[in-house]
C-alpha cells in the first residue's frame, strides 16, 4: 500500500505531526517519489522550525535510560537547513532527555549535520560512527559520549 504523499504543506505538516516513532518516520522518508530534495521542499513549505520542534521534541520519548546507564550531557546540534542554520540541544540526565530550541549552557558535545542527515540519523538509517566517518555528521567536544549516545535510543 504504502505513504500517500501529500501535494501541500499542510498535508505534509498533517502528516509529520502524526509521526511518532522512527519506523514511521522512515516509511515516510521511503514513500514512492520521496528523495532527499523532495523532503527538503517539504520541510521548507511545512516550517523548518515546526519540522525540528517535533523532531527534537520527540527525541525524548525515544531515550532508553537503562541503556545510558550514568550517561549524561547536553548535545548542540547545529543543522544545516534550506532556510539557514538552526541550533537545537539535546539534554541527557537523571534518566531523560529533553530537546528544544537553542545552544545549552555547556554541551559536552556538538555535532553539525544536514537537517537529511539528521532525519537519516533518528529513523537509525545513518550510524552516528560512519556519519562521522564520511562527513555527514561533524563532531567536536567528548567524542566518547557522541558515539555511545546513538545507543541510547529505540529507532524501532
Amino acid at each position: 500500500m504504502g505513504v500517500q504523499i501529500p501535494s501541500d504543506a499542510d498535508g505534509f505538516k498533517q502528516m509529520l505531526e502524526a509521526v511518532s516513532t522512527p519506523a514511521e518516520l522512515r516509511e515516510l522518508l521511503h514513500a514512492d517519489g520521496v528523495d532527499d530534495k523532495v523532503v527538503a521542499e517539504f520541510v521548507r513549505a511545512a516550517g523548518v522550525d515546526d519540522v525540528l520542534d517535533r523532531i527534537f521534541g520527540l527525541m525524548g520519548g525515544r531515550f532508553v535510560p537503562e541503556k545510558a546507564g550514568d550517561g549524561a550531557g547536553s548535545v548542540q546540534w547545529n543543522v544545516k537547513t534550506p532556510d539557514g542554520p538552526r541550533t537545537y540541544h539535546l539534554d541527557i540526565a537523571g534518566g531523560r532527555a529533553t530537546g528544544g530550541r537553542g545552544a545549552p549552557a555547556k554541551p559536552t558535545v556538538t555535532l553539525g549535520v544536514s537537517l537529511i542527515s539528521l532525519l537519516r540519523l533518528c529513523t537509525g538509517e545513518l550510524n552516528g560512527v560512519t556519519g562521522v566517518m564520511t562527513g555527514k555528521i561533524k563532531i567536536s567536544g567528548d567524542l566518547m559520549f557522541g558515539a555511545k549516545m546513538q545507543g541510547w535510543f529505540d529507532y524501532s
